[in-house]
């Protein structure tokens, strides 16, 4: 180590570690790699289509959007040729609260805004005799796009710790600043064809396949790291560049690690998810959805697009992406012919998923599987007018050393409502509205300061929350006999 002149001290030596643009590279990963944007497990999307958004219970869906929720249900479309398009308007808020002490606001507030003004789901359906042939097109997974204009606290304090590691060697410095942005997008886009066979009036069964086509893009940047240390170099404690100064007093290692970094990676892969379902009609007001989505084996290939660093991203890398199992429950029930009543239920095998390559990861930070169950109502007023409310509540399976602010998981509960409208013998529209609450989640915990044996462990809590909206609109189009 190089030794230091300033006013206070003769001399001293630095002792802690920063490297702020790992940190940074390894929270976009993880923010999008492990992320769904909405309704349904830890890495998958379940708001398919808009009826889905005004009544939150399509499981046993016979409608046109059961050519995601239930295929087998189907063939009680009757005859002919149908198809849906809907897309979402999606907004989402996350929030991460540090109370650790270096950074520059105690307790200091992140915010990332996440948006998919495009959120789309395609169904076409054709249907002759007791045989039912199906298609969609939805993204699966991810969806949006994130910004945090300010990062996070997992990189930002190595930058904080420049202040009481200056200190500690009689360079008082109480301020540090950064340049810190970056911008991601994530989509798991699924091509899924069904077809389904009508064995009585009472049971139907269905098999399908989906591919999924994956594809995450990260850009950000770190620069312009400024501390205000008081040497007789800064005598006025004024904020200088902080490489500028590392590089001033000899010490070369720090002056690199603080100098600009950023990132420009994608990663892309693709997987097949086999689907089976069954619909069965013990009564004519009452049908009843089961479908077992398998295990989709994902690998994604990294490509570093930046020549200067690719930090934790390595080129032609693959890395382990993997979407879990899921076993979907639901029960449409129609006690008169102008209300309809929807239960759902469903869990995603999320123990059994090596989403990062780990092979104990989960082991040690998911205790069970992510469940979601709802109840859902419609009632029509006129023949043409239908209006309905649902509700949908997620209980996730991680535990504490899951929840970072790089990827958290918490409890939901999400309200919809909207209506739906006969245009024509032939369309439907529907229009609906959702909002999803988070639980607020909490986790105490440890920043290491210093390198050993010198190290110290600085406790601190960092709070953890969400919200997200959604409008949706869709047109259903009925070109035979329903």
């Amino acid at each position: 180590m190089g030794m230091l002149c300033g006013k206070g001290t003769s001399n001293g030596n630095l002792n802690f570690k920063i490297n702020p643009m790992r940190k940074f590279l390894f929270f976009v990963a993880s923010l999008f790699i492990t992320g769904s944007l909405l309704a349904g497990g830890l890495v998958t999307n379940n708001n398919q289509s808009a009826m889905f958004t005004r009544l939150q219970n399509r499981n046993a869906s016979t409608d046109i959007d059961a050519a995601y929720f239930n295929p087998a249900g189907l063939t009680k479309l009757g005859n002919g040729f149908f198809a849906s398009v809907n897309n979402q308007i999606i907004s989402q808020t996350q929030k991460v609260i540090s109370t650790y002490p270096s950074l520059d606001v105690t307790p200091k507030e992140y915010v990332g805004k996440v948006s998919a003004p495009i959120f789309p789901g395609v169904y076409l359906v054709y249907n002759t005799g007791k045989l039912s042939f199906s298609a969609g097109f939805n993204p699966i997974g991810g969806g949006g796009g994130a910004k945090y204009d300010k990062g996070l606290p997992s990189f930002e304090m190595g930058i904080s710790d420049l202040k009481p590691a200056l200190s500690g060697i009689g360079l008082n410095t109480t301020q540090y600043s950064a340049d810190i942005f970056f911008k991601g997008s994530s989509v798991y886009f699924g091509y899924q064809a069904n077809i389904a066979y009508q064995f009585n009036d009472m049971i139907s069964g269905a098999v399908g396949v989906r591919m999924v086509t994956a594809k995450n893009t990260y850009e950000g940047y770190i620069k312009d790291i400024k501390v205000n240390p008081v040497y007789l170099g800064n005598p006025t404690g004024a904020l200088i560049s902080a490489p500028q100064f590392f590089t001033s007093i000899g010490q070369t290692s720090y002056a690199l690690m603080t100098a600009d970094r950023q990132v420009d990676v994608e990663q892309s892969g693709s997987g097949i998810t086999p689907i089976l379902s069954v619909n069965l009609t013990p009564s004519e007001i009452i049908d009843i959805s089961v479908k077992y989505e398998f295990q989709t084996k994902l690998n994604l290939k990294t490509k570093v697009n930046n020549n200067n660093d690719g930090g934790i991203f390595v080129n032609n890398q693959e890395i382990i992406s993997d979407m879990p199992a899921e076993l979907s429950f639901g029960v449409a029930f129609k006690p008169i012919s102008k209300l309809l009543v929807s239960v759902n239920f469903n869990e995603y095998f999320d123990k059994n998923v090596d989403y990062d390559g780990s092979s104990d990861l989960n082991i040690n930070m998911i205790d069970k599987n992510f469940m979601e169950y709802g109840l859902g109502m419609e009632y029509g007023l006129t023949e043409k007018l239908r209006i309905s409310a649902g509700w949908s509540h997620t209980s996730t399976g991680v535990n504490l050393a899951y929840q970072s602010d790089q990827s958290f998981s918490t409890n939901t509960n999400s309200f919809g409502g909207g209506f739906g409208y006969h245009i024509s013998p032939v369309i439907d529209f529907n229009l609906g509205f959702q909002k999803t609450f988070y639980a607020e989640g909490n986790k105490p915990q440890s920043h290491t300061l210093g390198t050993p044996p010198l190290s110290i462990q600085v406790p601190f809590t960092e709070t953890y929350n969400k919200s997200t909206w959604i409008i949706g609109a869709g047109l259903d189009f009925y070109f035979g006999k329903k």
